[in-house]
């Protein structure tokens, strides 16, 4: 990791520095209700999903400063820890240091990343870190740590529990019965506690859901309202956006991915289908930028650097105005347009080492 210090730091200068040149968001966002519960701690009667994502606010309620200073700061130190996370994960899951070093870049600079740079008032950063963290403590067999971090993490929100789950099913076809129950009692500790959570304040302080379409399960979710909120055109934008280059490469990375990473994909694949059904589509995939991250990386290290870095850097100029939504920066579909045919340039190259290929199917 010492290696690797002068690279984190430009990430975080680079992080601090678009969050601060990112403009307020021009519409409605969560700010109120998480300032509300960073100031109040409870706030009765609240009728808003939000207000049950009481973590991050009640930290950042207790540290001196403006709101908006603070906010900022927790994004970016987040999405920092998440990119120092994923190139530990991916030197775990068998990659060599330079597709780590890609992996990481690529998380730090993405659409959601840089979203919550644009909009802070949210418990996704930390998301985006503890998702990471929690495979490698599993990978490490620290099974313990790795429930409790997700048992603390659920009280901001309840996708850190999922890798805990996808690693049990992964145990499990593995023939890893007895470490796969150990998995499974640390994440159902960590349901437990979402669950009491969300009991205590209902039950004790009136809080309720609203209206919110996440929990409209049988009518469609949150999917079907958002499809309903914009032109088809729309929605199949906004997916493309958010992973851009991403949904060309981490297909292709799979062919690459030693066979513990490709599993355990595989296995996050439902999760991430319904996650998309509960949520906003074009936000809730972010949460597994874990994966598509190492797995783009796969194939852009097989890539001469040139090639590679280039295409990192169409895809993360293209998200300075997709996600940070940065004023004055061109218009993203240049970028976009140019990363997709660097990657698919390098998906051609890799495609031309077949002995790379087939080392890539031994497993790690």
């Amino acid at each position: 990791m010492s290696r690797v210090a002068p690279l984190f730091l430009a990430i975080g200068l680079a992080l601090a520095l678009i969050a601060w040149s990112s403009p307020q968001p021009d519409r409605v966002t969560d700010r109120d209700v998480y300032e509300a519960t960073a100031s109040r701690i409870i706030v009765p009667d609240c009728t808003d999903l939000h207000c049950f994502r009481v973590l991050v606010p009640w930290v950042l309620g207790t540290l001196p400063g403006t709101s908006t200073a603070e906010w900022k700061a927790y994004a970016v130190l987040a999405n920092l820890g998440a990119a120092v996370m994923v190139l530990a994960l991916s030197l775990a899951s068998g990659l060599s240091r330079r597709a780590a070093i890609y992996a990481s870049v690529i998380s730090a600079l993405g659409f959601g990343s840089l979203y919550t740079l644009h909009d802070p008032y949210t418990s996704d950063p930390l998301m985006y870190l503890l998702g990471p963290l929690t495979v490698l403590l599993l990978l490490q067999e620290r099974v313990a740590l790795a429930g409790a971090v997700a048992t603390v993490g659920v009280l901001a929100k309840e996708f850190v529990a999922a890798p805990l789950f996808i690693f049990t099913a992964v145990c499990w076809y593995e023939r890893r019965w007895a470490f796969g129950w150990r998995v499974l009692a640390a994440a159902n500790l960590a349901l437990i506690a979402w669950l009491a959570l969300q009991l205590t304040l209902i039950v004790r302080f009136n809080y309720g859901y609203g209206e919110n379409p996440s929990t409209h399960l049988l009518s469609g979710g949150y999917l079907v309202a958002w499809i309903a909120e914009q032109s088809p055109r729309g929605a199949v934008s906004a997916m493309v956006n958010e992973f851009g280059a991403l949904w060309i490469l981490a297909p292709a990375g799979l062919w690459f991915a030693p066979a513990a990473l490709r599993r355990f994909t595989v296995a996050a694949l439902p999760v991430a289908l319904l996650f998309s059904y509960v949520q906003q589509p074009d936000r809730a995939l972010w949460n597994f930028h874990f994966l598509a991250s190492p797995l783009a990386a796969l194939v852009l290290d097989r890539a001469p650097a040139a090639l590679a870095w280039s295409t990192i850097g169409a895809f993360a100029f293209a998200n300075l105005r997709l996600g940070a939504q940065l004023p004055g920066i061109p218009a993203a579909r240049f970028a976009l347009a140019l990363s997709g045919m660097l990657a698919l340039a390098a998906i051609a190259w890799s495609s031309r080492n077949p002995a790379d290929a087939a080392r890539a199917q031994v497993p790690a």
